[in-house]
């Protein structure tokens, strides 16, 4: 049996999700190995290009309901205890990244 697949979707990261993805490495960089930081940086960039397959797999973010776009996010596993969102809508073909959220923050600063 066949499965249905949704067409690829252009991804493409906003310059405050570049901002933020830059302030969680600096982070991890001074305060972890080389190669853990690495490796995160990688899984995080690789997990942002995933949702050019099934983006609406991702759950509605609740704090942003308010704002008239559908915004959602996908989940990155840190650590047991430290999370990092994916924040994002769709807008026809394109995935729109708008932010990389560590949990661990207060979500009063995700609404600004």
């Amino acid at each position: 049996m066949e499965t249905s697949k949704e067409s690829e979707f252009d991804v493409i990261i906003t310059r405050q999700a570049e901002v933020s993805y830059y302030e969680i490495m600096d982070y991890l960089f001074q305060n972890h190995p080389f190669d853990q930081a690495e490796k995160v940086a990688e899984e995080l960039r690789e997990r942002a290009r995933s949702l050019a397959t099934y983006p609406r797999r991702g759950s509605l973010e609740p704090t942003l309901s308010g704002r008239g776009l559908e915004h959602r996010f996908i989940l990155y596993r840190r650590t047991k205890r430290a999370d990092i969102k994916i924040i994002y809508f769709i807008e026809k073909k394109q995935v729109f990244v708008t932010d990389f959220f560590p949990t661990e923050k207060d979500t009063e600063s995700l609404r600004e």
